[in-house]
Formats: structure tokens, C-alpha cells, sequence
């Protein structure tokens, strides 16, 4: 044992061996080879077998939204309502994912299920920074949002022309909704901050 000093007082001090511990990654975890992790990735679907040629062309945004299959009918309105420019992944908070087959185009979406689960629950672990990054826009939808007269293109034409970073359509008060007023449409103008 020996002694420390400050200011004049002596007090024990116990001096123990370092034990350096080298962290190993388990057998198994070897380098991977390149080009299998990357950056960044994105929610489009990508062939398996074939040619090149088949793929379909990176979309530019992305459309996700969190359903139930009682809202079939609603949800169906909404992704026709954006075009082929967007990747749709749908969150199944009912765990019913294979009935959604009844559509053309749920065929090509990506489908995420997980029980009594929020919107805000599923994008926090499906909707990375590193697998939205290549999207230019990202939109996380309500499944009960009325799109009667909603054009995707037009209103990404106004999130740009504004430079918005984050947005929501200004919904209408008429519907007989619970609104906050934050997102009710205002007048004829094209959008208000």
C-alpha cells in the first residue's frame, strides 16, 4: 500500500494490476466483403433472379403509412392518389398483411407487421436516416386521411417551391372531424406557416 498526498494529509491509496481486456468479434463475424454493407439503402424492392433489364427504375419518394385492414378501402384511394415516383411500405398494426393481395399494387409494396403499434412506433425503426436518406420526399401518412382532392405531384410542387422541410396538407374543417387548427386550410391561399 502507499500513500497519497494533498495538501499536507496522507491518506491510502490501493494500487491494483491493469487488466487490459481486447474486445474480439465472435467466430464468424469476419470482415464482410465489400459492397455488402453500404451508407445508405431505401425501401425500393429489387429483383432476386433475371436481368438487370427487369429492374423497375429507384423512386424518388416515399409513402408510408400505418393500417388496418378495415381501412382497405380509404388506404387504396390514398396510394392511387401518388404516382409510380413513389416506394409504398404499409405498417400493419392489425397483423393482417396477406388480404392487402387484393391490390394490384400492394404486390409491390413493402409490408411491416406488428401488433397495436403506432405510426410514430414503426417509423422509429423502419424509417432510419440511412434508408430514407436517397428519398427526396418522405411521406408518413394517416390511413384515414380524406384525399378526395389531393395530388401528390401538385403538392410537392408547393413543398419545393416554399422550401419546406416538413409539411402537412391543410385539411378541411367541413368534414366534421376533430381538426387541431394548425392544420386546417386557411382561406384560398396556398399554404401558411
Amino acid at each position: 500500500m502507499t500513500f497519497g498526498f494533498f495538501i499536507g494529509l496522507t491518506f491510502p491509496v490501493a494500487i491494483a494490476p491493469k487488466i487490459v481486456k481486447i474486445a474480439r468479434n465472435p467466430q464468424g463475424a469476419e470482415r464482410l466483403p465489400p459492397g455488402i454493407v453500404v451508407l445508405e439503402s431505401d425501401l425500393h424492392l429489387r429483383r432476386l433472379w433475371g436481368s438487370p433489364s427487369e429492374d423497375t427504375e429507384t423512386r424518388k419518394y416515399l409513402l408510408a403509412l400505418a393500417v388496418g385492414y378495415t381501412e382497405r378501402v380509404n388506404v387504396d384511394a390514398t396510394v392511387h392518389k401518388f404516382s409510380n415516383n413513389f416506394d409504398v411500405v404499409l405498417f400493419h398494426y392489425d397483423g393482417r398483411m396477406t388480404e392487402w393481395d387484393e391490390f394490384k399494387w400492394s404486390k409491390e409494396a413493402i409490408h411491416i407487421s406488428a401488433r397495436k403499434q403506432t405510426k410514430w412506433w414503426f417509423a422509429k425503426r423502419f424509417l432510419h436516416p440511412s434508408i430514407v436518406a436517397p428519398y427526396d420526399y418522405v411521406f408518413l401518412w394517416d390511413e384515414d386521411l380524406g384525399v378526395e382532392n389531393f395530388t401528390a405531384e401538385a403538392y410537392i410542387n408547393i413543398v419545393k417551391k416554399h422550401g419546406l422541410g416538413i409539411s402537412q396538407p391543410g385539411l378541411d374543417v367541413t368534414k366534421g372531424k376533430k381538426l387541431y387548427h394548425v392544420t386546417v386550410k386557411r382561406d384560398a391561399s396556398e399554404m401558411h406557416k
